[in-house]
């Protein structure tokens, strides 16, 4: 075998090595005092890690509000008192168009959340909606902003008049800038035409003036959700382009406050971006299922399956000496690489998937095409036999 075939061979072998060093162990940095894995983790689905079930059941709460004397709404219930009680949910928004509504407002919220493997089933009857969610650090507040309602307003500070309302945005999102002093992450609130009016005459009222005393006054409005203030403000300048942007964070330098930032603004966006619900939902079951396959009754048949594939190449390696070798060693790389591909694309690995094997083959047909174009690189001759 001339020089250059075998720097080739010894090259890819090399690479192999690499490669599998890392998909099997790791890159591990140094972070304060302790050393941690920068490698992304598998996305393994439900039916590998558990899931959480959570049911959103239509409201019944009714509201009590109590009025004065004089028929002005008061806070507390007192001798001259008259009270009104109207449910959240009237019986003419308990309808079957409302709850598919519904159901497709939460499609979209836990899409754009990114959330994945998860499943929604609606009860046409009663209008209940069931969530079957991945269990992860985010699975609390993804059920939390399936059941949020929603309702988008801007309203005067003084007279509690509403000018802007969900009707009136087109879209919204978050986004971020970096600097010399640290990023900032904005949430950005694009409204249709008859809300991109009403905003520019919004940014010419409510403003900062100046009395003939000479005291500054500022008249306010409040963005809000469900009643919950996202920020009280008022305007410096003319806003005619229909896009709104709220900083939700400046001068961040921290990576995981960053983090926080912008799931945050992403949080709030979604909810802007794809409407109310229709009617009000409350949780009313949240719990954790754990799947049958555990680690315990998965480490026989992995032990297994390692010792005979082990067992598979020592033998190769024996009866073919180098050729065996190299075979070996390409088959480990395949295996090496195709676990990155896993990693690095987020796959969501499920047992339906992994017993299925059509579900990955392209991706097994890009590694071969790749496997084969080294062999050919390095001149190797390999027989029928090795198949």
């Amino acid at each position: 075998m001339k020089v250059e075939q075998k720097l080739k061979i010894a090259f890819i072998v090399l690479i192999i090595i690499l490669i599998s060093l890392v998909s099997f162990g790791g890159i591990f940095v140094q972070d304060t005092k302790f050393v941690k894995n920068i490698m992304p983790n598998y996305n393994l689905g439900m039916d590998l890690t558990g899931s959480r079930l959570v049911r959103l059941k239509v409201s019944d709460e009714v509201i009590t509000t109590y009025y004065d004397k004089d028929g002005k709404e008061t806070e507390e219930e007192g001798k001259d008192t008259t009270k009104k009680e109207e449910p959240v949910n009237p019986k003419e928004s308990l309808t079957k168009e409302n709850y598919l509504k519904s159901k497709e407002i939460i499609n979209k919220r836990l899409e754009n959340l990114n959330v994945s493997d998860y499943k929604i089933r609606l009860d046409e009857g009663t209008g209940d909606i069931y969530l079957e969610l991945p269990e992860n650090n985010n699975t609390d507040l993804n059920a939390q902003y399936s059941a949020i309602k929603g309702n988008f307003t801007v309203k005067d500070d003084e007279t509690g008049e509403i000018l802007l309302t969900n009707s009136n945005i087109k879209n919204s999102y978050c986004a971020y800038n970096t600097t010399t002093e640290g990023t900032s992450v904005y949430l950005i609130i694009e409204f249709n035409e008859e809300g991109t009016e009403i905003l520019k005459n919004i940014t010419n009222t409510y403003v900062k003036t100046v009395d003939d005393e000479g005291k500054e006054q500022t008249k306010e409005v409040t963005f809000a959700i469900d009643d919950n203030t996202l920020i009280d403000t008022y305007f410096d300048e003319e806003i005619s382009s229909g896009s709104l942007q709220l900083t939700v964070g400046a001068s961040i330098t921290s990576s995981t406050d960053l983090a926080e930032h912008i799931q945050s603004a992403t949080q709030t966006a979604t909810l802007l971006k794809f409407g109310a619900h229709p009617i009000t939902y409350s949780i009313e079951e949240n719990h954790y299922v754990i799947s049958n396959i555990t680690l315990k009754s998965m480490l026989v048949p992995i032990i297994v399956l390692l010792v005979i594939v082990i067992l598979a190449l020592v033998f190769m390696i024996i009866r073919y000496r180098k050729n065996g070798f190299l075979a070996a060693i390409s088959f480990v790389g395949f295996v090496a690489t195709y676990l990155l591909i896993l990693k690095f694309t987020a796959v969501v690995i499920t047992l339906e998937g992994i017993t299925r094997y059509h579900s990955s083959y392209h991706i097994k047909l890009y590694i071969y095409t790749i496997l084969i174009t080294f062999i050919k690189t390095s001149g190797v001759a390999i027989s029928s036999r090795f198949f």
